[in-house]
């Protein structure tokens, strides 16, 4: 047995009851996460509003989102490696404070009438390079609040309280823009980045146990990039995480455009449609939680994908705004379970030392993935419709699903840390579970 899979041999995960917040650290990060992304998900719910209000375009939010995660996106490798490198906790505690001074910015620009499609833009830019300097600290960070032995249940509510977030946060978000109008939820959010800050401050995490220090940036860039593309699973979960991001997690980012332009409601009314797909997310968690490992990876991964297939063909099947919200929800169901299935393969199998540079791999899909489907999702909804997109949208989930029965992929999603060491030193492609 390698030095990696043994070292993860002694991290197993004990149950689904949530026993974990009895560790105070744990407790105080979650809570302050939870209200802090809530607050990033009623901005996002005003300010996509905001930006299809003021140029009627989805070109435009995509061009915003482009903005957003490709800074981000361009990033996260270095970050991961920083991440192995330096205190998480700091690189966490000066991005957060970026985060709060670009969204008091923001509300600045709002209230003083000045606010145009490129300051959202550009705001939108700097916060993206808070991001990538902050996603791979973050994910790889959480472990750090538990013993070793609840690491991956720590893993799955730190998916779980994203997912709360995108329930909760669209719908406070919706009704305060309703009440007190745009410049509060973004008022709000800047405010909420002050409990993690603070949060950060108390909790004393475990010291992560870095790796080669005096390594060069490219070199352990180099070392993460190898490991991962050894390991027929880890490649596997970073092509799904691009996968689902560009025709699945993008719906996020167009829903002001399908709001008004498949449902006839305002561009607002996206707040209905993301609080639908949050509700379904946080559901699907609780579910993914209380089952544990029950129910295999590979399973959730394979429904996950079906869920987004049947969502992305409901849409432009009806004029229904409430059938719209079902959709939505069924795409925050596929979004949950692939994300809890994909990350806890790669968490569970990696060692801490090479955690952030893994980590920042599997986010290179995602951030990859949300941009391009924005992008190329609004591009097309404005060039031929967005219910004609839609449809091709459903097409693309059915090809991947075809493509990880036939060539048997899927199993690799099963594969225990051993397997994934295994993996490493078998060539051919062959799959981790073919020879188990």
């Amino acid at each position: 047995m390698t030095e990696a899979a043994s070292e993860v041999e002694q991290l197993p995960d004990r149950g689904s009851s949530l026993r974990i917040f009895r560790h105070r650290d744990f407790t105080l990060f979650f809570s302050a996460a939870a209200i802090s992304n809530g607050g990033s998900w009623m901005q996002l719910i005003a300010v996509q509003a905001l930006l299809f209000d003021l140029t009627d375009s989805g070109t435009w939010l995509g061009l915003s989102t482009v903005a957003t995660l490709v800074p981000a996106l361009l990033l996260t490798p270095y970050a991961g490696v920083l991440a192995d490198r330096v205190s998480r906790r700091l690189i966490l505690q000066v991005t957060q404070v970026m985060q709060m001074t670009t969204a008091f910015a923001l509300w600045g620009l709002y209230v003083g009438h000045v606010v145009t499609p490129a300051w959202i833009v550009g705001m939108g830019f700097i916060n993206g390079i808070a991001a990538g300097f902050q996603t791979a600290a973050w994910s790889s960070f959480v472990p750090l609040l538990a013993p070793p032995e609840d690491i991956l249940q720590a893993v799955r509510l730190n998916s779980a309280q994203y997912t709360m977030a995108r329930a909760i946060g669209p719908a406070f978000g919706g009704l305060v823009v309703k009440i007190s109008g745009i410049g509060a939820a973004i008022m709000c959010n800047a405010v909420t980045y002050a409990l993690v800050i603070a949060a950060l401050v108390i909790v004393r995490p475990r010291v992560n146990q870095t790796h080669a220090k005096g390594q060069r940036v490219l070199a352990g860039l180099k070392e993460g990039a190898v490991y991962i593309w050894r390991r027929r699973p880890l490649r596997i979960a970073v092509f799904l995480a691009l996968a689902a991001s560009t025709f699945g997690q993008a719906l996020q980012y167009i829903a002001s455009a399908l709001s008004e332009r498949l449902f006839g409601h305002s561009s607002s009314g996206n707040a209905g449609l993301l609080t639908a797909l949050g509700i379904g997310a946080l559901l699907s968690s609780v579910v993914a939680i209380r089952l544990n490992d029950r129910l295999p990876r590979s399973i959730q991964a394979i429904g996950a994908l079906s869920m987004f297939v049947l969502a992305v063909t409901l849409l432009p099947l009806t004029h229904s705004y409430a059938i719209g919200q079902v959709a939505y929800f069924m795409a925050g169901v596929g979004h949950s379970q692939i994300a809890i299935s994909l990350n806890t393969l790669i968490q569970g199998a990696v060692p801490d030392e090479y955690r952030g540079r893994a980590v920042s791999f599997y986010l290179l899909g995602v951030l990859g993935g949300i941009p391009l489907g924005t992008q190329l999702l609004g591009s097309l909804g404005d060039a031929i419709g967005f219910r004609a997109t839609m449809l091709l949208d459903g097409v693309s989930f059915v090809v991947i699903i075809a493509a990880m029965l036939l060539t048997g992929w899927w199993r690799d999603l099963d594969a225990t840390p051993e397997q994934v060491e295994a993996s490493a030193t078998r060539r051919g492609g062959a799959s981790t579970l073919a020879t188990s």
